[in-house]
């Protein structure tokens, strides 16, 4: 009874979210398969929790108990007094009929005869086992209620869940489309199971990212970092042409082409069909119509048909230089909480978004005094990158441990080439030389290093001769100031306009 009544639930909640998140649903199969999964697991769960909070428990007891003692007749009057207390218990607990008054006459009846001792046991046998019959029947109905009452509540508890939880993802999903990101890179729910309160927050970084113009246009900027450089290839290729062409299609009648000897009635030329007026000529048309040698107009039709050919070409193919690995250090110091944590946070998220887009590695270092690190590589999941940009340190300022190790990270093979954001206020001491040295060295190597300055102050110009592009954006104006290339103007050289 419980399973029916949970399968049917089930079925419910399924098909309220199927109508209501159609869209969301239709569109990703990750959410699809997750709301699949959580139904199970609540039906699961729900078996478990009817079977351990059933509140007649122990009435079932007593009555399994009174089974067993019906099977081994007689029984005293006493016990049978007993049972109807219980039973009556029951009825009271449950808010169902007790017929108190029926059984008392029946404890009387049984009473009254005990001087008969055949008639009493024989009373007593009957009494019990009606006893039995009318117990189960009342633990079926509070049993049927109950179960009823509490699985709809715990229906309308998951489903009020669900719903959250799946309105959240439609509006993510729809913020993200907004921002040109791939909802269903962010939202593959078969690589982790996202709480409420982390797609809340993944909301609030989204929606920063959405209504901030200022915002908008640094993602913008720092999207376009080491663009694809395009080359160009000849190669052969088979080109596949469709012509249509018009056919004669003998089996249709559309028009006449001629005339045939026939016996089709239907196209005789009327000269031939004349020689029905007069008997003697009729024996003639019986004749022609057995040789089949009546005149007949011809008809055909045309059918258009379509045929295919290949020819060998050749053509200039345009491909895209593979784009390198991303290494995004986030300060998340004391100095920067709030707002300017926030605009961190939320570029990164959106850069990370548009490395897993484009199909490129992408390691997150979070840095104050000390780093956390989290190599989200080719195949990650959104859900452990969200728990990461979740923490923060709230203490001093030290960038030399995390740019030393992002430096290690790119002498691997995994981040050759590899493309360096630094998210930060910038409100730190000066880097040591071997470390400008080592940033210089690997620059040779085809690194790219680039700075987000979050505040409404430029970097000294020590840190600035650091990276390749540097901008700078105050969250309280959503102004953006963009400078290129200082240590080139310094030394005299050519800016790069690769970014």
């Amino acid at each position: 009874m419980p399973l029916d009544l949970l399968a049917s639930a089930a079925k419910d909640v399924s098909d309220n979210a199927q109508r209501i998140f159609a869209s969301l649903l239709r569109n990703s199969d990750s959410a699809a398969d997750y709301v699949a999964e959580r139904i199970r697991l609540w039906q699961l769960a729900s078996a478990e929790e009817l079977k351990a909070e059933f509140p007649f428990a122990l009435y079932e007891q007593q009555l399994s108990d009174w089974q067993t003692r019906n099977q081994s007749p007689p029984i005293s009057s006493a016990e049978l007094a007993a049972a109807v207390a219980e039973y009556v218990a029951l009825c009271r607990v449950a808010k169902l009929p007790d017929n108190q008054s029926f059984w008392q006459r029946e404890l009387a009846a049984v009473t009254a005869s005990q001087t008969v001792t055949k008639k009493r046991q024989a009373d007593s046998t009957v009494s019990a086992r009606l006893l039995r019959d009318e117990w189960q029947k009342a633990l079926d109905k509070a049993r049927a209620d109950w179960e009823l009452e509490r699985i709809s509540m715990l229906r309308r508890q998951f489903m009020e869940e669900l719903e959250v939880f799946l309105q959240l993802l439609q509006q993510l999903q729809q913020q993200l489309e907004m921002l040109g990101l791939d909802p269903g890179i962010f939202l593959d729910l078969s690589k982790g199971n996202f709480s409420a309160q982390e797609i809340e927050r993944f909301k609030r970084w989204a929606n920063y990212l959405a209504n901030d113009p200022g915002v908008r246009s640094l993602c913008d900027l720092l999207g376009k970092l080491r663009q694809l450089e395009l080359s160009e290839r000849i190669e052969r290729a088979q080109v596949r042409y469709s012509q249509d062409i018009e056919l004669p299609d003998i089996n249709s009648r559309e028009e006449i082409i001629g005339i045939r000897l026939g016996r089709d009635i239907e196209h005789v030329l009327p000269s031939e069909l004349a020689l029905l007026a007069d008997p003697e000529t009729s024996i003639l048309f019986d004749l022609k119509y057995v040789e089949s040698r009546l005149m007949c107009f011809d008809m055909q039709g045309i059918q258009r048909v379509q045929q295919h050919h290949q020819k060998e070409e050749l053509g200039s193919v345009e491909e895209a230089a593979k784009q390198g690995p991303m290494v995004i250090c986030v300060d998340t110091s004391g100095s920067m909480s709030g707002m300017p944590e926030t605009v961190a946070k939320a570029v990164a998220l959106f850069i990370a978004g548009k490395a897993r887009q484009q199909k490129r590695a992408c390691y997150l270092i979070n840095f104050s005094t000390g780093i956390e690190t989290l190599d989200l590589g080719d195949d990650f999941g959104m859900e452990a990158l969200i728990k990461f940009l979740g923490m923060s340190f709230h203490g001093g300022t030290d960038a030399i441990p995390a740019l030393d190790h992002a430096l290690g990270v790119m002498k691997s093979e995994a981040y050759e080439r590899a493309d360096l954001l630094m998210i930060s206020d910038f409100i730190m001491a000066s880097l040591p030389e071997h470390l400008r040295q080592q940033i210089e060295q690997q620059r040779t190597h085809g690194n790219r290093f680039y700075s987000l300055v979050v505040g409404d102050c430029f970097m000294t110009q020590r840190l600035t001769s650091l990276f390749d592009h540097e901008w700078v954006y105050d969250p309280h104006s959503s102004q953006i100031h963009e400078l290129i290339g200082f240590q080139r103007k310094l030394d005299g050289r050519p800016e790069n306009h690769s970014a």
